[in-house]
């Protein structure tokens, strides 16, 4: 056997080592990411189904709200039709009664604008286009939609990002096959070649992982 021959011999086993190296190495960056990954998704799903929850039962506070705020309207409006009976009536005693027992306390400011308006001989603003009375009574309920409009966009971000960790632990297992298969080949440039493309997978995962949000 020639020198050149043995000294070719004698750096096939160092090669072969580094790219068993290599491959051990790959495979395990490529399963904490998968581990990481599976987690980071698990997590998301279950940030997902908190923000579902959370806009549901704030749609469900927003129809409580809605109902008691249109029955302290209607409520309200009566008596206002009710007292204003009893003044074309001139009944003095019916107004005090309305007044000092029916009118609900906090509609009282309202209740007594008003009053002035209509002993000004000025138009009253109806209930229904009041917008200060309206914000008090229905201000609750509108804090709600806008509390559940924002859920369900943190819902559908957590979705996004639940689907974005499956996607990428998807890479990073094709990166673990790739580099797995390394040693069912004895021809060095296939194991070159695999080893690359599972280098390449992990670099590409890693790349996405830096611009996902974290849980």
């Amino acid at each position: 056997m020639s020198r050149g021959s043995r000294g070719a011999g004698a750096r096939d086993p160092g090669s072969n080592r580094i790219l068993e190296v290599m491959a051990v190495l790959l495979l395990g960056i490529a399963t904490v990411g998968s581990a990481w990954c599976g987690y980071q998704a698990t997590r998301w799903n279950g940030e997902e189904g908190r923000r579902a929850r959370a806009a549901s039962d704030a749609q469900v506070e927003g129809a409580r709200l809605f109902a008691l705020g249109t029955q302290i309207l209607a409520y309200d409006s009566n008596m206002i039709a009710q007292y204003a009976t009893a003044v074309t009536e001139d009944n003095g005693e019916l107004q005090k009664f309305i007044r000092s027992t029916l009118v609900r306390a906090e509609f009282l400011p309202t209740f007594d604008a008003w009053e002035a308006d209509v002993k000004a001989g000025q138009t009253p603003v109806p209930l229904f286009e009041d917008e200060e009375y309206l914000a008090e009574q229905f201000g609750g309920f509108r804090a709600t939609q806008v509390l559940s409009v924002d859920e369900q966009a943190a819902g559908l971000e957590a979705s996004e990002n639940t689907d974005a960790y499956v996607l990428t632990t998807l890479i990073l297992a094709s990166a673990l096959f790739f580099a797995g298969v390394t040693t069912s080949f004895r021809v060095r440039f296939a194991r070159i070649v695999l080893l690359a493309g599972s280098t390449l997978l992990i670099a590409y995962a890693a790349s996405r992982l830096a611009e996902l949000a974290v849980v």
